[in-house]
């Protein structure tokens, strides 16, 4: 058994519990994929050489926001294969473009969740794949398609939406 703290809260958990809900986390996490597949995807990355984390949410049209969830470790690094997720941290973040050109990740949003409050954070990361659904949905209902009527000609060829 372990001792967690995670997002202000002790419990007692043992490995088994804690494989469990990692288990249940990613399988969470796949489903808002597969849900929201149009528009969002579900990347497996390595923090260390990414930065994000180990489970990331991306628009599937650029990388401008990203929605990243690291497993956190007690008395170990993920580099040790026996590793267990103790908790987990999550931040929302987005691409700011700064004075000099460069566009690093800022976070909007960030914190720490227990393994007893997995479910929390699987809400947060669908409450991001649904926004960034929604928003794609938005912007492809504005695209510009030719609009056309059966006898109507226009000087200056068809006219869009937005001309």
């Amino acid at each position: 058994m372990c001792a967690v703290s995670g997002g202000g809260v002790m419990s007692e958990l043992s490995d088994e519990e804690l494989v469990e809900r990692t288990t249940a986390l990613v399988g969470g996490l796949e489903q808002i994929a597969k849900r929201y597949e149009e528009h969002v995807f579900l990347a497996w990355e390595d923090p260390v050489t990414f930065g994000a984390g180990h489970f990331v949410l991306y628009p599937e049209a650029g990388e401008i926001t990203r929605f990243a969830i690291e497993e956190q470790y007690t008395d170990t690094d993920w580099s040790d294969d026996e590793r267990i997720a103790t908790s987990w941290t999550w931040d929302s973040q987005a691409r700011v473009r700064q004075p000099d050109g460069d566009c690093p990740w800022v976070s909007l949003a960030h914190g720490e969740v227990a393994p007893g409050d997995y479910a929390q954070l699987l809400g947060l990361a669908e409450d991001w794949a649904k926004t960034t659904h929604t928003l794609a949905e938005r912007e492809q209902a504005l695209t510009v398609d030719p609009l056309t009527a059966p006898g109507v000609e226009r000087h200056g060829g068809q006219r869009t939406f937005l001309s």
